[in-house]
């Protein structure tokens, strides 16, 4: 099987049965023990899990709906007629629409991880808190992926390093190292980190990435370098023993607040 097509069945819930011996057979019968090839599998591995962050979207437009019913918006029923449009254009472009409801029956459809798990889910789905939800399910369908991942960083970290032999000149000029400035936009963050416009707009909506907006206007979105380091490097790849350890503790948090 293609590391396209595993992908494709971990990402859709379909290869339950897969485990970590498991992926290490594949990934020993199909990339050996090659530096390079180890590398690009990762490559593809995080690009195929941005693409999936980019396939959903929260929808908002039932909760704006009752709010305006019950007076406690501002939003004017232009407003809520854009709204509509918006979704149903995303819907349209395939991408499907996470609500609470939704959240909640694929988390359950997955398995809560034991009780505290699902009383921390059911105490979110009473108090609306999609936020919750939305990571928890990120978390449980990516849980294997990132198994994947772990093991081919493992052999990677082991993996046979010769020298390449030297490719023939040509006379297309060789790219320049990144020299980034202390401050910088958009576009020179996708150089650093990796990740397509689309992804980094979308971790920025989200709060999931260091940014500032200069000025009064508050469009231009910038980025500081050391910010964005600290960011990349600040969270290491768990097992899944360790991930259900901090979950438990969470959740275990949470209950008692």
């Amino acid at each position: 099987m293609p590391l396209s097509s595993l992908i494709e069945k971990l990402l859709k819930g379909e290869a339950a049965e897969v485990h970590d011996e498991d992926f290490r057979t594949y990934v020993d019968s199909k990339m050996g023990n090659s530096h390079e090839a180890f590398q690009q599998a990762l490559i593809e591995i995080e690009g195929a899990i941005d693409d999936w962050k980019c396939s959903y979207f929260i929808s908002v437009y039932d909760e704006r709906v009752n709010a305006y019913r019950t007076g406690n918006t501002q939003w004017t029923p232009q407003d809520l007629d854009d709204l509509f449009v918006e979704e149903e254009c995303l819907r349209k472009e395939g991408k499907t629409a996470l609500t609470v409801d939704y959240l909640y029956d694929e988390i359950e459809r997955m398995g809560f991880i034991n009780e505290y798990h699902r009383d921390a889910m059911d105490m979110a789905r009473l108090n609306n808190d999609i936020d919750l939800l939305k990571n928890q399910w990120e978390d449980l369908v990516l849980a294997q992926i990132r198994s994947l991942e772990g093991i081919i960083n493992q052999m990677l970290s082991t993996a046979s390093t010769e020298p390449k032999a030297e490719k023939q000149k040509t006379s297309r000029p060789e790219k320049q190292p990144i020299d980034p400035p202390e401050v910088f936009g958009v576009d020179m963050c996708c150089e650093i980190t990796g990740y397509k416009k689309n992804t980094i707009y979308k971790l920025i909506h989200e709060n999931e990435i260091p940014c500032f907006r200069p000025g009064n206007n508050g469009r231009k979105v910038m980025f500081r370098l050391e910010e964005i380091y600290q960011w990349m490097t600040k969270r290491k790849q768990e097992s899944n023993q360790e991930y259900i350890e901090i979950m438990d503790k969470r959740l275990l948090a949470r209950k008692n607040k």
